[in-house]
């Protein structure tokens, strides 16, 4: 009888940890492929998360047409360790990406879905930067759009789940190149 007590509470904080790991996780997908538009600034990305870790390997390439004559990037690819469920349902992205550029340029994006407000809906927010005061502009692709002569790019979007693994985000992103371009980015996702 005096065992049965200490065994109804691990068994009720088992269950309780394993029902806030599901609801933390459930609508954010990290497996998808991603098209997003900026003006004539044209993005395609790709993400994958390895099944049971917390690893979250990208590439991305982008065509910029803002100039009136057609630019390919380089290409890049990235990697990041999603924080799942950090607090009130928030997924942080701790990550680094490598362009054609030298420099490294590390990220931060945080995730959460708002089935509170709207089922299928999701925002999220992120920076990226390259954290060195004398570094050279660079150009990477972060928050949908490809910049150049940037230090960091920061984002905000509004995502919806318009199928099980199809989604559509708006958003707004701001460069900090001489310019301080802000811009609308209109993207669509494809998970799998």
């Amino acid at each position: 009888m005096k065992h049965i007590i200490p065994t109804l509470t691990l068994t009720a904080l088992a269950a309780a940890a394993s029902a806030q790991q599901a609801a933390a996780t459930a609508g954010l997908n990290y497996n998808n492929v991603n098209l997003s538009r900026a003006a004539r600034n044209n993005v395609v990305s790709a993400q994958f998360n390895p099944a049971g870790s917390n690893i979250v390997i990208g590439f991305a390439s982008a065509n910029d047409n803002t100039q009136g004559e057609s630019a390919d990037s380089e290409g890049q690819v990235s990697v990041g360790y999603i924080f799942r469920g950090l607090t009130q349902g928030i997924d942080a992205t701790v990550g680094a990406l490598q362009s054609g550029d030298e420099e490294t340029v590390y990220t931060l994006t945080l995730r959460r879905t708002l089935n509170e407000v709207y089922e299928g809906l999701e925002i999220s927010a992120g920076i990226a930067s390259t954290l060195s005061a004398d570094a050279e502009n660079e150009e990477f692709i972060f928050g949908g759009v490809s910049g150049s002569d940037n230090k960091n790019i920061r984002f905000v979007e509004v995502a919806y789940n318009v199928a099980k693994n199809i989604q559509v985000g708006v958003g707004l992103t701001q460069q900090s190149n001489a310019d301080l371009n802000t811009s609308t980015v209109f993207s669509v996702r494809a998970g799998f």
